[in-house]
């Protein structure tokens, strides 16, 4: 069985890896929930970054379980993409299901893929 982890290598680490995405996003998905920024990466494989705000979401379970599903989300749909992108969350998601999360994300993914594929940053 393929190896199913989102490795380190498929997330962005340093605070500069962030501010590169930020500064010089080609494509952006908005929805009310959160936003997902994008630009096209050197590399043959998609990078995560997830911003979930003390603000918007008070307890650490609950932003946990958010992390976890984007992370999930992203395995599964955008991972063989060349892009750096950058998830973050808008308003609490604590009070919605995991079910209704991973139905949301995996819209938003398929949203982002639409649109770099109109402006032919990814394959497909």
């Amino acid at each position: 069985m393929p190896d199913q982890r989102l490795r380190a290598c498929h997330r962005l680490h340093a605070s500069d890896e962030f501010r590169q995405v930020f500064k010089n996003t080609e494509v952006r998905v908005a929805h009310p929930d959160y936003l997902l920024l994008a630009k096209c990466n050197l590399v043959d494989y998609g990078r995560l970054g997830v911003i979930v705000g003390k603000r918007h979401i008070t307890k650490a379970s609950a932003r946990n379980v958010i992390k976890r599903l984007v992370r999930e989300t992203f395995r599964k749909n955008i991972r063989s993409e060349s892009l750096d992108i950058l998830f973050v969350v808008r308003s609490d998601l604590s009070g919605i299901s995991k079910k209704e999360l991973t139905r949301l994300f995996e819209d938003g993914w398929k949203r982002l893929k639409n649109k770099c594929s109109k402006f032919g940053k990814v394959s497909g």
